[in-house]
């Protein structure tokens, strides 16, 4: 029979080689845990941003041409939509663009709401029947332009 009670130096470096191979697993593991965190960060990033500016040109764009009148309020950071007996207001405010809508009845102002994107601008134009719509979320900027009926 063997006796297991002396250790000899090949199993001191067996033990030492199982631990090294363990320490290399976790260790790429760790680094690949990093790679993917970094990967999916930057594109977290890049569909707020994107997500964030041309979405909302579309939401805005596709509301003034199904609205019957639009006015613009707020010097050019909010509009006023009507359409039969509703009316939308559609305003930036505090980082982010709200949309509320009122009876036709009532006043419309920019205030209240439900927060719809977040922005970091809204400025609306119009020239002659033809609306520029620019949104910005951090350093991405974007326009078009939305012709009325």
């Amino acid at each position: 029979m063997k006796n297991y009670k002396s250790k000899d130096l090949s199993d001191t470096i067996g033990t030492i080689g199982s631990m090294l191979l363990f320490l290399l697993f976790a260790g790429c593991m760790l680094m690949m845990i990093a790679a993917a965190a970094g990967t999916y960060s930057r594109i977290s990033t890049n569909f707020d941003k994107t997500f964030g500016t041309t979405a909302s040109l579309r939401y805005v764009s596709n509301k003034i041409k199904a609205a019957e009148s639009a006015e613009i309020i707020e010097n050019g950071s909010g509009l006023v939509l009507k359409n039969g007996g509703a009316v939308n207001v559609i305003y930036f405010k505090d980082g982010g663009l709200y949309e509320k809508t009122v009876a036709s009845e009532e006043d419309a102002f920019p205030g209240g709401g439900d927060r719809i994107f977040e922005l970091s601008e809204l400025k609306v134009f119009e020239n002659g029947g033809t609306y520029k719509i620019t949104t910005a979320f951090g350093s991405d900027r974007s326009s078009t332009f939305v012709r009325r009926r």
